[in-house]
C-alpha cells in the first residue's frame, strides 16, 4: 500500500491536462480523484476511512473500477486516467464499471488520450501495465476499448511498417499461450 499526505484540493480544468488547483473541501478532493477506490481518505483523527462519494468502499469490496464523478467528464479533464483505469483494474483483478468500460471506448477519449497526454506519461501508464499482475488483460483492454493505436502511436514522421495494433495483439496471444502452458 502506498499512502499520499496531501492538502485537499479542488481543480478546475481548461484546455489543458493541468488543472488550477485551489484549497478545496473533502468532497471536492474526492470528486476530483481518479476513481472511487482512490478517493478513500483516512482519518488520522478517528482512525476511521472516510468515503465522501458514498462508492469507495462498496466498489472496494465489489473489486469494482470506477469514477467518482460522470467518467466522460472525469476523462476529458486528464485522459491519462483512462489509463490509470486499465492499470489499476487489471493490478487488483477488478472490473470496469459498465459506464465507465463504455467512456473509455469513446472516440472523444482516444482523441483527448491522442490530444493531450504526452508519450512519457502515457508510456509510465503503459510500463505499469506490462510490469504488473495481468499484462495480458491490460492489452486486451486496450485493444477492445480501441486505444491500442493511441498507446503504440508512431511519431508521424515514422510510420510503422505494420500497425502497432497487430503487433500489440500478436503479443497478447503469444501472452495467453504462455499463460496455458
Amino acid at each position: 500500500f502506498e499512502v499520499d499526505f496531501v492538502n485537499l484540493r479542488a481543480e478546475e480544468y481548461t484546455d489543458s491536462r493541468i488543472p488550477v488547483a485551489r484549497v478545496g473541501t473533502p468532497l471536492e478532493d474526492a470528486e476530483r480523484r481518479d476513481l472511487t477506490i482512490n478517493a478513500l481518505f483516512y482519518n488520522l483523527a478517528t482512525r476511521n476511512v472516510e468515503d465522501f462519494t458514498g462508492k469507495g468502499m462498496a466498489d472496494l469490496k465489489a473489486g469494482i473500477v470506477r469514477t467518482p464523478l460522470p467518467p466522460l467528464s472525469t476523462m476529458t479533464d486528464d485522459p491519462l486516467r483512462a489509463l490509470r483505469a486499465i492499470r489499476f483494474a487489471t493490478r487488483l483483478g477488478f472490473a470496469l464499471d459498465t459506464d465507465l468500460e463504455a467512456t473509455l471506448g469513446s472516440a472523444q477519449v482516444s482523441d483527448a488520450l491522442s490530444n493531450k497526454v504526452s508519450k512519457e506519461r502515457v508510456y509510465n501508464e503503459l510500463n505499469g501495465m506490462l510490469n504488473g499482475k495481468d499484462p495480458a488483460r491490460a492489452l486486451q483492454l486496450l485493444h477492445q476499448l480501441n486505444l491500442l493505436a493511441v498507446v503504440f502511436a508512431s511519431p508521424p514522421a515514422h510510420p510503422p511498417p505494420t500497425s502497432w495494433a497487430d503487433r500489440a495483439m500478436r503479443m497478447v496471444d503469444r501472452l495467453g499461450a504462455l499463460g496455458r502452458a
